[in-house]
């Protein structure tokens, strides 16, 4: 007589199969248990904002420790401009740094001035440092390999030196950036603190140099020497002393005859 396999019989054998593997060392039919969600590092954090910060197209304006606002321009088309109020000539006046197609200029009071060509960079002495977190700091926070050990709180990474290091690439300090990638602020013992004032507005689609390109000398930060005072001739040729000179005494009598 033929075997009857019935669902209850099916299921009996299934399971003394699955026993039987079992014991063998073989891996049982049971699903892994699910890996936790990994927590990103903070590094990890910073990189993705940095990220998105690289790729934002903006004009805003930052709050300067230093006294005044700093405006930065970053266009559409990957030119930028940034102003920075009293600092040439001995803090009187202000300059406006900028990278378009035709290279870096310098533009102060209605003129602006070529100072490196486009692949150059700009003259230390004519380098009011602002600028760098936006255009040369900014890409070097997507290193992993970067000499700082990085620490956040909130929307603040803190990067501090975690080797003896001659040179960095970029100084330690403290840089915010939201979820979206805008820098909030950045803090280095090079220029001071940059706080965003307001939302950022909508970017230009080229930057505009704010003044006439000239063959001219560039400002740079030191204040102009004082002129030397010039003499007034007509007051030498008179014999008579300039003006604030002490007159010369006059002579004292003769005690024996009294003249």
């Amino acid at each position: 007589m033929g075997t009857r396999w019935t669902k209850r019989t099916v299921a009996a054998l299934t399971a003394t199969a699955v026993l039987g593997l079992a014991g063998c060392g073989t891996a049982t039919a049971e699903d892994p248990p699910e890996e936790p969600p990994r927590r990103h590092s903070a590094q990890a954090t910073m990189i993705g904002r940095a990220t998105r910060a690289l790729d934002a197209d903006f004009t805003a304006a930052y709050t300067w420790s230093e006294g005044g606002t700093v405006t930065v321009w970053a266009a559409e088309d990957g030119t930028w401009r940034v102003d920075v109020p009293d600092w040439a000539l001995g803090g009187t006046v202000d300059v406006t740094v900028a990278w378009t197609t035709g290279g870096f200029f310098q533009c102060a009071a209605g003129r602006c001035v070529k100072i490196a060509g486009i692949t150059g960079e700009i003259p230390r002495d004519l380098d009011p440092r602002v600028q760098r977190p936006f255009i040369e700091w900014l890409p070097q926070l997507l290193d992993r390999r970067i000499p700082f050990s990085v620490s956040q709180d909130g929307d603040c990474f803190t990067l501090t030196p975690n080797t003896v290091v001659v040179d960095t690439p970029m100084p330690p300090g403290e840089w915010c950036l939201d979820q979206a990638g805008t820098i909030l602020s950045v803090a280095s013992d090079e220029f001071g603190t940059l706080e965003l004032d307001g939302e950022p507005a909508a970017p230009a689609a080229t930057v505009e140099l704010p003044g006439d390109v000239v063959a001219e000398e560039p400002l740079g930060a030191e204040a102009p020497p004082e002129p030397t005072p010039t003499p007034d001739p007509s007051a030498t040729a008179s014999g008579t002393p300039p003006e604030g000179a002490a007159a010369s005494p006059s002579p004292s009598p003769d005690p024996a005859t009294g003249e």
